[in-house]
C-alpha cells in the first residue's frame, strides 16, 4: 500500500464539446496552442494517445523541438478513448508511438505484431521498468465547496448521489476510476476480516456493484468526454485523473476536487510502434526517450501529472520544484494503492490465472479478473466492460 500525507506523495507499494478524435494524416499540421506549425520537419511522428494528456503533449513537444534531436522532428497527433485509439492502431491507422491509459491497450498491439514483447525494457532515464513517463492518481471533482461532503468511496453509496465516470468498454480512465473503490472497499474488508481474502473480494465487488447500478447512470466513451458531461451540469461527482482536475480548475471552472482517503496509482505507458511503419522509428524512439527526460518530466508536472520519478519513488522531487501555484494544485493523498498490491492478492486468490504455462501476473492478472470478459466488473456492466 502507498500512504501520504503531502500534495505529492505517492510511495511506492501495498463550452462544452466532447473532445473526439484529433488526427493529422502524414503530410497535414498539427499546431501547438501559440500557433506554431509543429507537423513540419523531415523526419515524422505519429503519435497516437487517449485523450486526457494532450495539454501534456503540447508542452512536452513544445519543448523537444526546441532541443537539437527534436528541432527538424514534425509530429501528427490523434487523440480519443484508449481502447478505441489501442484497436484503430491494430486495424493499421498510421502511428510510431502510441500512449494508452492502461497497459492491456499496449499488450493488444504487441499481440498484433505491432510492438515488440520487450517494449518496456531499456529506456533512458526511466527508472520504473515500465515505460510510465507519466501517471496520476484517481480523484474526485465536486460542484465548488463540495456541498454534499464526498470524501472516501462510502459517501458515493449514499441516496441520490450521481457519478459520472467512462465507460470501461471504451476507455482505460474508467477502469481506473473502478480499480480505486474496488481497492479501498477490498482492502479494508481485508482488516476486518483477518485476512480472508476471498470475503474481502466478495465485499468488494458487492460496493462497487451498488456504485455501478445505483449511482453511474451517465456512461460517456472517454475520460475527457466524462469531463464534459460534468460540465454541463450532469451528477454530483466527477471520477477523474488528478491531472483533469487541475485542468478544469486552471480553466476556471467553479469546481472543487480532492483524492478521496483510498486512491489508486495510475500508469499510463507508451511504446514504439515496429510494424506498419508510417514515420521514422529512429524518431520516434528518440522522442519516447525524450520522454523521461529530467526537462519533460517538469513539463508533465507542469500540467498537472506526476511524472515518473514522483509516482514511483516516495518522493516528489520534481513537483516540489515547480512554482507554488504549480505544485500546490496536486492534493494530498493518503492510501495509494496500485496494480502491484491488486496482481498480489489476485495470485492467491486466483490460482487457475496466476499459475501454470499461462500464467498472469501484474495488470493482465488485474485485467483477467475485473474486466476481461468473464471479469467481475464486465458482468456487473452487463458483459460491456
Amino acid at each position: 500500500m502507498n500512504t501520504g500525507t503531502g500534495p505529492g506523495v505517492v510511495l511506492a507499494g501495498l463550452g462544452v464539446v466532447a473532445l473526439g478524435v484529433i488526427f493529422a494524416l502524414p503530410g497535414g499540421t498539427t499546431d501547438d496552442p501559440d500557433g506554431t506549425d509543429v507537423s513540419s520537419g523531415s523526419h515524422r511522428v505519429n503519435l497516437v494517445a487517449y485523450s486526457v494528456p494532450k495539454p501534456g503533449f503540447e508542452a512536452v513537444i513544445a519543448g523537444y523541438r526546441q532541443t537539437d534531436e527534436g528541432r527538424d522532428t514534425g509530429f501528427a497527433e490523434s487523440y480519443g478513448a484508449s481502447g478505441d485509439q489501442s484497436r484503430k492502431v491494430a486495424r493499421h491507422v498510421p502511428a510510431d508511438l502510441v500512449n494508452f491509459s492502461l497497459e492491456p491497450d499496449i499488450t493488444r498491439l504487441v499481440k498484433a505484431g505491432l510492438v515488440d514483447e520487450n517494449w518496456k525494457k531499456d529506456i533512458p532515464g526511466d527508472e520504473s521498468g515500465r515505460s510510465v513517463p507519466f501517471g496520476s492518481v484517481v480523484s474526485f471533482v465536486t460542484r465548488a465547496g463540495n456541498p454534499k461532503n464526498l470524501t472516501n468511496w462510502d459517501d458515493l453509496l449514499a441516496p441520490g448521489i450521481e457519478i459520472i465516470t467512462p465507460n470501461p468498454a471504451s476507455s482505460g480512465s474508467a477502469k481506473w476510476n473502478l480499480l480505486a473503490p474496488y481497492a479501498g472497499w477490498y482492502f479494508q474488508a481485508l482488516e476486518d476480516n483477518r485476512g480472508d481474502a476471498a470475503a474481502a473480494h466478495a465485499t468488494a465487488l458487492e460496493k462497487v456493484t451498488e456504485l455501478v447500478t445505483g449511482h453511474i447512470h451517465v456512461r460517456p466513451k472517454s475520460g475527457r468526454e466524462a469531463t464534459s458531461a460534468f460540465e454541463q451540469g450532469q451528477g454530483d461527482v466527477l471520477l477523474s485523473y488528478e491531472n483533469e482536475a487541475i485542468l478544469l480548475a486552471r480553466d476556471g471552472d467553479d469546481i472543487t476536487y480532492l483524492n478521496p482517503t483510498d486512491t489508486f496509482r495510475i500508469e499510463n505507458p507508451v511504446a514504439v510502434v515496429t510494424g506498419d511503419k508510417v514515420g521514422d522509428d529512429a524518431a520516434a524512439t528518440a522522442f519516447r526517450d525524450y520522454l523521461f527526460s529530467p526537462d519533460a518530466e517538469t513539463r508533465w508536472a507542469s500540467q498537472g501529472f506526476r511524472p515518473g520519478p514522483d509516482l514511483f519513488s516516495g518522493t516528489t522531487p520534481v513537483i516540489d520544484s515547480l512554482p507554488a501555484d504549480q505544485r500546490d494544485a496536486f492534493r494530498p493523498t493518503r492510501n495509494v494503492w496500485s496494480i502491484d498490491d491488486l496482481s498480489e492478492q489476485f495470485t492467491g486468490l486466483f490460482p487457475d490465472l496466476a499459475t501454470g504455462e499461462n500464467a498472469k501476473k501484474g495488470w493482465p492478472l488485474v485485467d483477467a479478473v475485473l474486466f476481461g470478459t468473464d471479469g467481475a466488473v464486465t458482468g456487473i456492466y452487463g458483459g460491456q466492460s
